[in-house]
């Protein structure tokens, strides 16, 4: 496709200053004046496959503009004047397709010039420019205001303000011209808008009432009765203030000018003053204002005036007679006069009437040839078809390309458009499935988690009562050895002959091993939910209290390396001892009991098989499992000279026989030097210290190799774990007591001091860690930590004064913002104009429904009334009370519509008077806590205590004073709040019963609905229009059709074809209007 582009200029740039020229031609790399002049137009092979922006971006390089400056240029159809892609779409996927535009218009040709916003602020600029030619610059504009887009630009960026400046200062042509624009201006809805909102233009506009020269002075007239029309009572009121205003200026009395204007010898602008006064009267807000109105008038001798012209036999003039009979009531001519003039009236529309006559007969004619030759053409084929691109491709259109077949969607296509849908509606359902199996997983993690919990639970329960029990044990030890001693050899024989009871040792070992585990979890499960980083926990359970590889099984049925039994008969010998297990032998006393019968009877089992060479005991770990029906390795037994690091695999033991192939049997185990590996990944051997070695009489202080030492704890699990997580955190002892010392933010922060003060030792931790008698060396670190930091002076006194100084600014800023949000709510609730026209009519409506009952005559009500608007419906179940309350209101007052936006502050109110108050009240607890802490401090003249004195001690005397005005402010807040409330008519006492949530959420909620409600009407109102207008959108820009559209609206006033106000007369509403 082959398309002609035009580059075309502005015509301000031809008649306004040069610097303004100047302006335009640097907008583009070149002299696009000359460009045009010497080259004219140029072709350009469009692309069907090309986006709007690669061609137009194509376009402007043809003529020389930069892409950083193509964004001020746009293209336009040249018959049309329709322009392409504008305003402009940011997204090229919202953008239209050029080729699909260019074939929906069926032009070829474009023209390439600035856009309409860039064009149009050099003419507000120029309107602006002292050193402009203003009656040039008139005289262009009035045309170019024909351009909707560019109209609309103008208006946007304030243009008429400029216009009117020169209507009142221009002189001569200058100012015709310039009437002649806001005319332009005036025929858009949005110039409505904006003149009617903006007090000092419809001013400047009445003052122009005033003017000598007729035409002005006509025009003035019929711009404020067109304004005041369309308008209606918005319009009403900027005239009637301008009128007011203007009358103040010049020490008259308002409309007085009008009303001479009456004995103007220019009979058009007798016509105009006196459809000025019907149309205010018109639009005026009530009856009571017209009255009043109309007499004013009266006294300023319209009365008399308007008698004086009956005799006027022009038809506009004869009309806005009759209306002003009608609307104010007084009789300006006799009755024989009033039928006289509708009977010459209907005379002349019947003669109109008749002269059409044949003019209609034609048309009705090529109507019906129309209508048959549509109807041929539709059953024989020939140009008409049931798509309407066919139409298009046949060669009837010689102006459209050759080929547009691109335009077509072929039946490869449409398969692969149906084969990616099923492909989409595949991967929705694979989506849903999936989505419902992450449902089901997540629920039975949940119960797993819940399960773990309540096991976890009794693990700790248990444990206690263990640790319980072990430390009762060790001080019976302590007090009597020998007793203990012979009591454990009793037990022992005991045990010898009942082999089901366990001896002291295997208890003591299973206490062991279940409270190391219980530790173990608990600290798994505080690293779990401290969120903590992999390397930081990794350090703490790298000095656990657990060496997994040192131990030893606790069920009784592998202690002996025999295999559970099968009955609960009395097992056979057993039989001898393995050899000591490589690393290292277990303490000799007490041998271990044979293994106990099992539970639940039956015949003895057959003989155990032999044990394992090199001591492996069954069930531990490179070991066959225990059990009958257990399968049994195959490989041969390994054992390392040294220990090994344990690999923690979960192996698989594949049967002999009655099996599928497996991966297993084709896996090939190289040979490797074992020395060198063992050497790598043998398990770390701790040396002893030899210092310590050297005293022979302290032998807890040697360790042997390939074991570690078991360290105790004593104080409460819970409170252990939490302390061995924290010293990961904190610095050692001497530079925790310096931190403190110096109050030093950089070292403690908030969650720590928080840790600290539930971890402060106590008392009580101090005395069972001493009345243990165990040796420091042998105390986990928590205990430790305890014993270092006891005795610290006023650790927690100073701990919790810390804290508050940390959370303290947090907390007031919380309370400030939530009292902020109540006073914004209250503010906004109080002053919303939207709202009080809402409930007012409301409570007309109410009090209407209940006429005639004790529930009607009300002055007001209830805002509870508000929710129930919704569900109240008429009787045909259709339309709610609310939706009726949304109608009247968009009729009456539609800025209510943006109430919602207007109660915003409403919804941030959460808290009741009550909890706010709580919370103030918890913050004041909280500072005389600190400021008793710190007067502790104080009096117990701690020598380091110095820097903690200057810091906190300050903090809390300012502290003190912004609490005090937090609570001036929290009881002004109540205050209005109370205020708020007895406004709207509620007793005292409910703004101490209901929250402070509960009322305004009752506002807002119904504000929400009732601006849905609003919008709603809005949108069907937009789509009303939409559909009867012409061409769209595009005409309802304008405030009429037709070329001059206000021209066609000023005609219709005039002749009462607008649908003006009637007000029945002095007989009962007899009189007759024929022009409706």
């Amino acid at each position: 496709m082959i398309l002609s582009i035009t580059f075309q200029l502005d015509p301000i740039s031809n008649n306004a200053p040069s610097s303004l020229t100047n302006s335009i031609d640097n907008r583009s790399s070149i002299n696009v004046t000359a460009l045009q002049m010497q080259q004219g137009s140029k072709t350009y092979t469009l692309d069907q496959n090309s986006s709007y922006k690669t061609v137009f971006l194509a376009i402007c390089q043809l003529f020389g503009i930069k892409e950083t400056l193509a964004q001020d240029y746009c293209l336009q159809l040249e018959s049309s004047k329709k322009y392409l892609n504008w305003p402009p779409q940011l997204e090229e996927s919202k953008t239209k397709h050029i080729v699909k535009q260019l074939y929906e218009s069926g032009e070829t040709a474009l023209i390439l010039q600035l856009n309409p916003t860039y064009r149009s602020s050099k003419w507000v600029k120029a309107l602006n420019d002292s050193e402009t030619n203003e009656k040039d610059i008139m005289f262009h504009l009035k045309y170019k205001l024909q351009e909707n887009e560019f109209a609309e630009s103008f208006i946007e960026q304030n243009g008429m303000e400029g216009i009117l400046r020169m209507v009142a200062n221009g002189k001569g042509n200058a100012q015709t011209y310039s009437l002649a624009s806001l005319r332009a201006c005036l025929e858009y809805v949005s110039a409505m808008e904006v003149i009617t909102k903006t007090p000092h233009l419809v001013k400047q506009l009445f003052n122009l009432v005033d003017s000598n020269v007729v035409g002005v002075c006509r025009g003035a007239l019929e711009l404020l009765f067109v304004l005041c029309d369309f308008r209606k009572e918005e319009g009403f009121k900027s005239v009637h203030l301008a009128a007011k205003s203007t009358a103040v200026a010049q020490g008259k009395k308002p409309y007085l000018n009008v009303i001479k204007l009456l004995d103007s010898g220019d009979l058009e602008t007798k016509i105009n003053a006196f459809t000025l006064l019907n149309v205010l009267l018109s639009t005026c807000p009530s009856d009571e204002k017209v009255g009043k109105l109309c007499k004013k008038w009266g006294d300023l001798g319209l009365h008399d005036k308007l008698r004086s012209l009956t005799s006027i036999q022009q038809q506009e003039f004869q009309v806005q007679l009759e209306i002003y009979e009608e609307t104010s009531g007084v009789n300006l001519r006799t009755k024989a006069s009033r039928l006289e003039a509708i009977c010459n009236r209907l005379k002349s529309k019947l003669s109109e009437y008749e002269a059409q006559q044949p003019l209609i007969s034609i048309l009705k004619e090529e109507l019906k040839l129309a209508q048959q030759l549509i109807k041929e053409a539709s059953t024989d084929r020939v140009f008409l078809s049931s798509h309407p691109m066919q139409r298009y491709l046949g060669p009837t259109i010689q102006s459209y390309p050759a080929d547009l077949s691109f335009l077509k969607t072929t039946a490869a296509e449409r398969d692969k458009i149906n084969e990616f849908e099923k492909r989409i509606l595949a991967i929705n359902e694979q989506l849903r499935q999936e989505t419902k199996l992450s449902e089901e997983l997540k629920n039975q993690v949940l119960a797993n988690k819940k399960q773990f919990d309540a096991t976890l639970a009794e693990l700790n329960e248990e444990n206690q009562r263990l640790t319980q029990l072990e430390v009762k044990f060790k001080l019976q030890q302590s007090i009597s050895p020998s007793s203990s001693s012979q009591q454990d050899s009793s037990i022992n024989k005991k045990e010898s002959s009942n082999s089901s009871t366990l001896n002291d040792n295997e208890i003591q070992i299973i206490q062991n091993s279940l409270k190391e585990a219980t530790l173990e979890i608990e600290r798994l499960k505080l690293a779990i939910e401290e969120k903590m980083p992999p390397n930081e926990a990794q350090q703490i359970f790298s000095q656990s209290l657990i060496n997994t590889t040192t131990l030893t099984p606790t069920s009784p049925d592998i202690n002996n390396g025999a295999p559970p039994m099968a009955g609960g008969a009395p097992p056979p010998p057993p039989p001898p001892p393995p050899p000591p297990m490589a690393g290292g032998a277990p303490p000799p006393p007490p041998p271990p009991p044979p293994p106990p019968p099992m539970a639940g009877g039956g015949p003895p089992p057959p003989p155990p098989p032999p044990p394992p060479p090199g001591g492996k005991k069954a069930g531990a770990p490179g070991a066959p499992p225990a059990g009958p029906a257990t399968i049994q390795p195959n490989k041969p037994v390994i054992n390392p000279s040294s220990k090994m690091k344990p690999l923690y695999w979960k192996r698989i033991i594949l049967p002999p026989s009655n099996r599928n192939e497996s991966i297993w049997d084709q896996v090939l185990e190289p040979t490797f030097d074992s020395k060198e590996f063992e050497n790598l990944f043998c398990a770390k051997k701790k040396v002893a210290d030899p210092s310590s070695s050297s005293s022979a009489s302290s032998s807890t202080a040697l360790v042997k190799e390939g074991e570690k030492v078991k360290l105790v704890s004593l104080v409460d699990i819970k409170k252990s774990n939490s302390i061995a997580f924290m010293l990961a955190k904190i610095p050692t002892s001497d530079g925790l007591k310096k931190a403190i010392d110096t109050v030093d933010n950089s070292i403690l922060g908030k969650e720590i001091i928080k840790t600290l003060i539930t971890n402060v030792p106590t008392e009580q931790d101090y005395q069972l860690i001493k009345g243990s008698e165990i040796h420091e060396s042998k105390l986990d670190k928590p205990e430790r930590w305890i014993l270092e930091m006891y005795g610290f002076p006023m650790m927690k006194e100073r701990l919790v004064a810390w804290l508050f100084q940390l959370e303290y600014q947090e907390m007031y800023n919380n309370i400030i913002q939530i009292l902020e949000k109540l006073q914004n709510a209250i503010k906004d609730t109080k002053s919303s104009d939207s709202l009080k026209k809402i409930l007012g009519i409301v409570l007309v409506l109410g009090n209407y429904m209940n006429g005639g009952s004790g529930r009607g005559q009300a002055d007001g009500f209830t805002l509870e009334i508000l929710d129930s608007l919704a569900t109240s419906k008429d009787v045909e179940n259709k339309t709610s009370l609310l939706d009726y309350v949304s109608k009247i209101s968009m009729e009456k007052y539609p800025k209510t519509m943006n109430v919602a936006q207007e109660l915003d502050s409403l919804k941030l109110v959460q808290l009741s008077i009550s909890d706010m108050s709580t919370d103030i009240n918890d913050l004041d607890k909280q500072f005389n806590i600190s400021k008793n802490n710190c007067k502790k401090v104080l009096e117990a003249n701690i020598p380091s205590t110095s820097k903690f004195q200057s810091t906190i001690g300050s903090f809390l005397d300012k502290t003190e004073i912004d609490i005090k005005n937090l609570k001036d402010t929290q009881k002004n807040a109540v205050d209005s709040f109370i205020q708020l409330v007895e406004f709207f008519g509620y007793p005292k006492s409910y703004a101490t019963t209901a929250s402070c949530q509960q009322f305004f959420n009752s506002i807002y909620s119904f504000s929400l609905l009732f601006s849905k409600q609003c919008q709603k009407i809005e949108k069907e109102r937009e789509a009303l229009a939409k559909a009867n207008g012409d061409n769209g959108g595009v005409q309802n820009k304008k405030i009429a059709g037709g070329a001059d559209p206000l021209a066609a609206l000023a005609n219709a006033i005039k002749l009462g074809q607008t649908g003006l106000r009637k007000r029945p007369g002095p007989e009962g509403g007899s009189q007759l209007n024929l022009n409706k």
